[in-house]
């Protein structure tokens, strides 16, 4: 049985593999293709439109990591998820999907364009992946896999500020549409510093053995990977329409 002095230790070398972990996965190919290709007006729709499968896709994610676990737990997601599906009104005000489409406007979308789109393939398959690997496992690693994804949108445990943050300054700089009129992608380059605490909130109170921070971690890197596979993808599909 680990000593306390001993799951310090792991719980140290937990976060450092974290925070590793969560930046390398902005230098993998699949990410590197979507943040360095050329953004033109066209490929920003395409990116935002079947993004908006996979923000559904969180919600139905986190029900299922709720109903897996603990009360406490329960709790802590209930809170987070108020975020995303009411909203927060001492900020944006409006549930997070909405903020994206009235953001959108700012490309040349409207609510019709996100009615009538539909999941390409990869969208699909990724999506069914993340939603397999969240209802079938155990509650410390389907809350991971969930988390996973906070941590990759949040300035504290990103180098260089999450995929909201990044994504929104491309399109400042190559669009010309300035950040702080991009409400969505401002909102959650805020709210997800918070968000993103919830995996260590929850490991400080359950990881109480080295073998639950090996299942947070598995849910991580598990979660990590389909992200990769769903980057590439998002690439492949902005790719079908030419930059000039």
């Amino acid at each position: 049985m680990a000593t306390a002095i001993d799951l310090e230790s792991y719980r140290k070398s937990f976060v450092e593999e974290v925070r590793a972990r969560a930046n390398a996965q902005f230098e993998t190919p699949q990410y590197q293709r979507v943040l360095t290709m050329p953004l033109t007006e066209k490929r920003a729709q395409v990116y935002t439109l079947q993004k908006a499968f996979w923000n559904l896709n969180r919600r139905d994610c986190w029900a299922f990591a709720q109903g897996l676990a603990p009360m406490d737990v329960k709790a802590m997601i209930w809170d987070h998820e108020l975020d995303e599906l009411v909203g927060n009104k001492e900020r944006a005000g409006d549930p997070h999907y909405e903020l994206q489409v009235k953001q959108s406007a700012l490309i040349g979308l409207n609510a019709d364009d996100f009615k009538n789109e539909i999941p390409r393939e990869g969208t699909r398959t990724c999506n069914y992946a993340w939603l397999h690997l969240v209802k079938d496992s155990h509650w410390m690693k389907s809350l991971a896999a969930c988390a996973a994804l906070e941590v990759s949108n949040s300035s504290d445990w990103l180098d260089h500020g999450g995929m909201s943050y990044r994504m929104g300054k491309r399109m400042e700089s190559e669009l010309g549409i300035p950040f702080d009129k991009q409400i969505n992608a401002k909102e959650h380059a805020e709210v997800d510093v918070e968000h993103g605490n919830m995996l260590m909130d929850v490991a400080n109170i359950h990881a109480d053995a080295p073998y639950k921070f090996d299942m947070l971690m598995e849910g991580l890197k598990e979660s990590w990977q389909l992200d990769q596979a769903w980057k590439g993808i998002l690439a492949d599909l902005m790719e079908e329409h030419p930059a000039p």
